[in-house]
């Protein structure tokens, strides 16, 4: 339909032309990142806070400083989180490309040495408050010949099987923790 802004799965002039330069082949495919539910709800509250203070808070320097401290928090969100949506993993049959704003990771199959699965626990006192998963994927760095990691989290739509996607294209089993929803 004409005029409408769809997000697209192709890749950026930028992610081409890093492929392009590391030899990655033909684009395949795209894994989008998922919004971020937390910092959406913390927005929430802080418009709350800033429209509470916009219709009864105090006219006063304090009052103001709220707000605009309120409203700026929530637009940096705000422009973050389009700027991470509109990137993604971007996987090439030699290779993929992580792009989300400014910061673009690129990392051959051949590179890749470990995969591993990651869950930390966070706890508030003695009570359990949640916890985080994530890929740990060790590669040796073209440029430097340095080993180095790059990790992947929730935040990308369907974790499980975009590991398990760097596990077959660059033949390294995934090791520990490999389901996110394990006990």
């Amino acid at each position: 339909m004409a005029g409408t802004s769809k997000p697209t799965d192709t890749p950026t002039p930028r992610v081409l032309a890093r492929a392009l330069r590391e030899n990655f082949g033909d684009f395949e495919q795209r894994v989008p990142r998922r919004p971020g539910l937390g910092g959406a709800a913390a927005c929430l509250v802080i418009l709350v806070v800033v429209t509470n203070f916009l219709v009864n808070g105090p006219d006063n320097l304090w009052g103001r400083g709220v707000v605009g401290a309120g409203l700026l928090i929530v637009i940096t969100w705000g422009y973050v989180w389009f700027q991470r949506m509109r990137g993604g993993l971007y996987v090439f049959t030699e290779g993929f490309v992580d792009a989300a704003g400014k910061r673009m990771v690129s990392v051959a199959w051949s590179e890749i040495r470990s995969i591993r699965g990651e869950r930390t626990q966070f706890a508030i006192g003695s009570l359990p408050a949640g916890s985080a998963f994530a890929y740990e994927v060790a590669f040796t760095a073209r440029m430097t010949g340095h080993e180095a990691a790059w990790r992947f989290n929730t935040t990308y739509s369907g974790v499980r099987k975009l590991a398990e996607l760097v596990s077959q294209r660059s033949g390294v089993p995934l090791t520990d923790l490999t389901d996110p929803y394990q006990l």
